[in-house]
């Protein structure tokens, strides 16, 4: 019925390309819009208004339309042709580009959309997210490592508190960024929410970017567009932590777990006392 709706009002024939709990990709050509549309359709509001609110602004250019029908979220945007950037085409140079990529896009949004933010000291998030693992296949290794942080807790809210915050992307990766023309672009903002900038290396580093010389070029790009706090070492921790829980809770409702072993990988640089930024 969603479709039939979409198809009348844009005068459009869309058609499924992608549909994995809860998130539908919809595309096809519009009549009213004189254009190909690609459409995202959320169930989560929260993370419609994200994907909104950035589009808006950081991608006027291709944003036209939002709906909201029954349960539906719905984005409409201009359909582009791009493909995928591989890891192996990552050199110093890209790292360079991609790092003053991500310090624009904190740069340009912050102040100006609205995102989620959560202003509770995060030793409280990180013990709400913790409990939502109560019953689950996860609570046993969750309690555990979480334990190993209970000397961190402090510092980290301390310094989480006192560093500055961005409008974060929520999952910068290679995956997220497509090549379009002869430039790069950031996609997929729907996990965007306020934060410190370090949160949004942390699985791009942990999974993708291993090489030193990389992250330090990565990093030198994004120092060269706006400034850049490492934090303490026990911030590290707690972040890394809330990352990985992060990734267990996409675990628990997405059946294709396509995060693999890394949040556990994760628990282990934790239980190791190597959970830092290797630079």
């Amino acid at each position: 019925m969603l479709i039939d709706f979409l198809n009348e009002y844009y005068q459009a024939d869309l058609e499924t390309i992608h549909d994995v709990a809860g998130n539908k990709h919809l595309t096809g050509h519009s009549e009213r819009f004189a254009c190909d549309l690609f459409v995202k359709i959320f169930k989560d509001k929260d993370k419609f208004y994200a994907e909104q609110h950035v589009n808006q602004v950081y991608c006027p250019d291709i944003y036209l339309d939002n709906v909201i029908y029954e349960d539906n979220y719905v984005i409409v945007l201009k359909d582009r042709v791009m493909n995928d950037v591989e890891k192996e085409d990552l050199t110093p140079a890209k790292a360079y580009q991609f790092g003053e990529k991500l310090a624009l896009f904190h740069a340009g949004l912050t102040g100006e959309v609205a995102v989620t933010d959560d202003k509770r000291v995060l030793s409280q998030r990180l013990e709400e997210q913790v409990a939502k693992f109560a019953g689950t296949a996860y609570e046993t290794e969750v309690n555990e490592v979480f334990s190993l942080l209970e000397e961190d807790l402090a510092p980290a809210d301390t310094d989480y508190d006192l560093l500055p915050k961005v409008v974060l992307h929520g999952d910068f990766s290679i995956r997220n960024l497509m090549l379009y023309g002869d430039h790069e672009v950031l996609i997929d903002f729907e996990r965007a929410h306020m934060g410190v900038a370090y949160e949004d290396l942390i699985k791009f580093f942990f999974n993708e970017v291993k090489e030193l010389d990389l992250r330090n070029e990565f990093i030198a790009g994004y120092r060269s567009q706006k400034e850049l706090e490492i934090p303490n070492y026990s911030l590290q921790h707690c972040l890394l932590f809330w990352c990985a829980l992060d990734i267990l809770e996409f675990h628990l409702t997405h059946e294709k777990q396509k995060f693999g072993q890394m949040a556990h990988e994760m628990f282990e640089t934790i239980k190791q006392g190597t959970a830092v930024l290797e630079l």
